[in-house]
């Protein structure tokens, strides 16, 4: 069975609500699941990513989902590394929204540590910016329509030729996220 990766969004954390449930979900079934922590500039995550796909995990494929950032971080990957599937939980990409990312040190949400946050990271974010997708049959996206955080219309006209669950009443971190494992576990058994 392909592995999934769980990719955190900007100052949280891979032992949240979410991936705690998917963690669930996956063992369940005997799929591995894999949810690292991503506090770094963009370009060390790419360097991470690719690094853990094509070596420790032999290559692939696997699959991503990600929430937020992370969501960004899961579309780069799927056009990039050998990703089979990949589900976008309100994905930043490239609509910012509200997202602080000055430069310097950051709390995790949820944890007792901080994240640095390089000069040159919205750079680095435009850098590895998702343009169009390869094959957006690929994708799954959750979209909030009460996101706070981005703006909703822009993420959905993004990923209109992805499969899209829009949450009519969702927040930005998909608080009642739990109706939504096994639609993205059937997703990913494809």
């Amino acid at each position: 069975m392909r592995p999934t990766l769980y990719l955190h969004g900007f100052l949280s954390h891979p032992n949240s609500a979410k991936p705690k449930l998917l963690k669930e979900a996956h063992e369940k079934i005997g799929k591995p699941f894999i949810a690292p922590e991503l506090y770094m500039s963009p370009d060390e995550v790419a360097e991470f990513l690719s690094k853990l796909i094509k070596e420790d995990l032999k290559g692939g494929p696997v699959d991503v989902i990600g929430s937020s950032l992370g969501g960004f971080y899961a579309a780069w990957a799927k056009e990039h590394l050998p990703v089979e599937k990949a589900v976008l939980l309100n994905p930043a990409l490239g609509n910012w929204g509200q997202v602080d990312f000055q430069p310097g040190w950051h709390k995790v949400s949820g944890l007792d540590c901080e994240m640095y946050v390089c000069p040159e990271f919205m750079v680095q974010l435009e850098k590895m910016l998702v343009k169009d997708l390869k094959k957006p049959q690929d994708y799954l996206s959750l979209i909030s329509l009460k996101d706070e955080v981005l703006d909703p219309q822009q993420t959905l006209d993004f990923l209109k030729d992805t499969k899209i669950v829009k949450i009519p009443d969702g927040d930005h971190r998909i608080t009642d996220f739990a109706p939504h494992v096994e639609e993205i576990m059937s997703f990913i058994a494809e």
